[in-house]
């Protein structure tokens, strides 16, 4: 097997120019003796490989290829093991996490030269690694700077910076779970988990584990950062928001702790930084009125004011009125308190179940889209898909208890202890069957014996109880099933009639279209239905305004490009099959769109538009269905498609 001596050795060697045992050793800095016992061993290596050492008395040592191809083979296999013994990145996407990483934490300038060395990668694939860099370090307002002759380096806020650090720790660990059980946690993370927990529990201030997981990872990435003399700058009026708050106290607190163990100076602003990532964290999904919470929660003017600009756009753009439904507005109004102070310290918020919400909950997602428009224009800032996704859920919620009134139940989700995935499952059960429940609570297994079933309907666990309880038990999955969802839900919602076909009309299928880009797709579409009258003159900038907002591609080569407003009387959907993809978002290379559903929700009050909503974004995220219409691109496909779609919907409930 090649050592690394000999790597080094075989490096050195030149198919042209002799090289003597004395010359090797003073570069390699080893004995002559060791040089000429490694080419003795790197020779019967090389043999295998069409390669030789060919040595001559007073001149050297030098390589002698008779297989090229072989040697190349060889050469490779050297460097792939070099790659693994030393923990060089050995792809694309490993080399951008390690260049972020060692940039971010790299005060001085560093050459390109020392990086391409460093990684033994070419100057023109580590320019084109280091773009990639700059994009991740640009979503938190960071930059490269530049300086000839010394190289390059990170400039930004230490504030900034350390959010980017945690952005790309928390890829490399599974935060939900990291801390519960997991043996290769530190014991520096295990008390600052233990201590953050204590500190937390004596305040009664309750964030979801992911958040928890999350202030830890900051806490300690503070602690490093402080270790190499790198501190916090807080502007006198951002200290003076947090420093007359609960959080501050409760940050002041856990420093203090951590400070006597650690042996860490924490300044004013070292504190208020810590304060700031709790405010952010207060909650992430708010509890409903009926839900009882601890401490007071003050909405400010401003945050109603907001919350009552938002409903009006959702209520511009389709017309569904939510403006009098005073528990979507205390829900959203307590979500804006923590969600405004991560807008306004750029901090993100990671959502798990972004996906599965922009499947499952189209229109709600369409509405949440919608009514951050308010916020990008209040704040200058624009929100991040995964924070719209919560938003949605709230939406999700007030639209389902505009369908029917119930008897409302109060159940008690039972998890495994410390399971993260415990706030994920009272996610689900919120968005799920948020109208037939009053009241959720969640319980370790280890405190059943604790609880007070007085008010409890019923128990649903994902562990067996091994206690006796007094209501009855359903034992769950930790992600429910959508056909355990759809038979509850079946015998409790009543069903709609409007047919989604009817705003499919046959002479807006558009096969065989060509475009060169997505601008010329969007004239040509919003100039073909305004020509039928269709819509008003407007309708273009309308839809070139929504699409800045959030993207419209659903992924499976479609979009779905519509108005930032309702428009127009009548509700349609102009379906465009085009000959060859077009790249939809500039510089993102998967954005490629074959399929345009260009839609017009309109104000028409016989539209049942949440159906409509369903079908189609069932059908725009089935990647088969997808496929088949680009195959075969005609209305009856799309016809059979969408009658298809529609079918599992009514199944669905």
């Amino acid at each position: 097997m090649v050592s690394r001596q000999m790597s080094d050795i075989y490096r050195r060697l030149s198919k042209d120019e002799y090289q003597t045992a004395e010359g090797l050793a003073e570069s390699l800095g080893v004995s002559s003796k060791t040089v000429r016992n490694q080419l003795k061993n790197l020779n019967e290596l090389l043999k295998d490989y069409g390669v030789c050492v060919e040595s001559k008395h007073g001149s050297g040592y030098r390589l002698a290829v008779k297989d090229i191809k072989r040697q190349k083979e060889l050469e490779e296999l050297m460097q792939k093991k070099e790659l693994q013994e030393s923990g060089i990145p050995n792809s694309s996407e490993e080399r951008v996490e390690y260049l972020l990483e060692y940039l971010l934490n790299t005060d001085g300038y560093v050459k390109l030269d020392e990086l391409s060395e460093m990684l033994y990668i070419s100057k023109k694939t580590l320019t084109s690694n280091l773009k990639e860099v700059e994009h991740l370090l640009e979503e938190h307002h960071l930059h490269l700077q530049r300086k000839p002759n010394y190289g390059i380096r990170v400039e930004g806020r230490e504030f900034d910076r350390r959010l980017c650090i945690a952005g790309y720790v928390a890829k490399k660990i599974q935060q939900t779970e990291k801390l519960d059980g997991d043996q290769d946690v530190t014991e520096e993370i295990q008390w600052i988990h233990q201590c953050v927990q204590e500190c937390l529990s004596r305040y009664h201030f309750d964030i979801s584990n992911i958040a928890f997981q999350n202030l830890v990872l900051h806490i300690q990435i503070a602690i490093l950062r402080m270790r190499g003399g790198h501190y916090v700058p807080m502007m006198e009026n951002e200290a003076d928001k947090v420093r007359d708050k609960k959080t501050y106290r409760i940050a002041e607190e856990i420093l203090g702790r951590i400070k006597e163990r650690f042996q860490v100076e924490f300044p004013d602003s070292e504190i208020g930084y810590i304060a700031i990532h709790l405010e952010g964290k207060k909650m992430l999904i708010n509890t409903t009125i009926a839900e009882e919470t601890e401490g007071n929660l003050i909405i400010s003017p401003e945050i109603s004011d907001l919350v009552g600009f938002m409903l009006s756009a959702v209520y511009d753009a389709f017309k569904f009125d939510f403006r009098d439904d005073l528990e979507l507005r205390m829900s959203l109004s307590q979500h804006l308190v923590p969600l405004v102070v991560r807008i306004q310290h750029d901090m993100k918020l990671t959502n798990p179940l972004l996906k599965d919400i922009r499947g499952r909950y189209s229109l709600a997602y369409s509405m949440a889209t919608t009514s951050c428009v308010i916020l990008n224009h209040k704040y200058h800032k624009i929100v991040k898909e995964d924070e719209i996704g919560y938003i949605a859920l709230l939406f999700a919620l007030a639209l389902e208890r505009k369908k029917t009134e119930i008897a409302k139940k109060n159940i008690l989700l039972v998890c495994a202890s410390g399971k993260g995935s415990a706030q994920l499952l009272l996610y689900r059960y919120k968005t799920e069957f948020g109208p037939y429940i009053n009241k959720i609570s969640v319980c370790d297994v280890g405190r059943i014996q604790e609880q007070d079933f007085a008010d409890i309907d019923y128990i649903f666990t994902t562990v067996p109880i091994p206690v006796k309880v007094p209501v009855p038990i359903q034992e769950v999955e930790y992600f429910l099933k959508n056909s355990d969802i759809q038979a509850v839900k079946r015998t409790l919602m009543g069903k709609t009639d409007s047919p989604v076909l009817d705003i499919y009309p046959r002479e807006l299928f558009l096969p065989h279209m060509k475009f060169a880009d997505k601008e010329e797709a969007l004239q040509t579409l919003c100039g073909f239905v305004y020509e039928r009258g269709l819509v008003p003159k407007e309708f273009l900038a309308s839809v070139r305004a929504r699409e800045v907002l959030a993207k419209t591609a659903f992924g499976n080569m479609v979009a779905m490009p519509h108005p930032i407003e309702v428009m127009g009387k009548t509700p349609f959907v102009c379906v465009c099959v085009l000959d060859e993809p077009i790249l939809w978002t500039p510089g993102v290379p998967d954005s490629l769109i074959q399929v345009i559903f260009l839609v017009s929700v309109a104000n028409y009050e016989h539209f049942d538009v949440q159906k409509f909503y369903q079908v189609t974004a069932k059908l725009l995220l089935d990647g088969s269905s997808m496929k088949e219409l680009i195959r075969t691109p005609t209305y009856e496909t799309l016809k059979t498609l969408l009658l298809k779609m529609e079918q599992l919907v009514d199944d669905e409930g």
